[in-house]
């Protein structure tokens, strides 16, 4: 049950309210700030890590998908890593100064879609026109 705020004493003015200018009301706005009640509140926290994806419910391998396309798009001085995630497409990328080669780690989830993985791989090569080359994974995969 929630608790009842008492009215505000001091220099608030008429309203009742209380400011920070006034050092006679900061420790009551503190005190009342702390109670605020979660449901009332126009804003929500939300986790930066979680976020929705489509489901797509069609059954392939997703990884040798992957595989497919990387050896279509040849990324140039890359080594890419594909695995299989639990929840979301999750892609990750650095550089090996010793080497002059970049990397790439690619979690696919067991939900992915086709076009959700050809997006994230022909964005991680690089190509410069990403629809066609999406197309391009798209249309092979169901050729083969």
């Amino acid at each position: 049950m929630p608790r009842r705020q008492a009215p505000v004493k001091g220099r608030a003015g008429a309203a009742g309210r209380a400011s920070w200018e006034d050092p006679d009301d900061r420790a009551g706005l503190c005190a009342r700030l702390d109670r605020v009640d979660a449901r009332r509140t126009r804003y929500e926290q939300i986790d930066p890590r979680f976020h929705l994806e489509y489901q797509d419910p069609e059954d392939f391998d997703r990884v040798a998908f992957a595989m497919r396309a990387l050896h279509r798009l040849r990324p140039k001085r890359m080594r890419v890593a594909v695995y299989s995630a639990v929840s979301t497409l999750h892609v990750e990328s650095g550089r090996s100064y010793a080497e002059g080669t970049t990397w790439a780690m690619v979690g696919i989830p067991p939900h992915a879609s086709r076009e959700h993985i050809a997006y994230a791989l022909v964005e991680l090569a690089g190509v410069a026109s990403v629809p066609y080359a999406v197309q391009m994974l798209l249309a092979d995969d169901t050729r083969g």
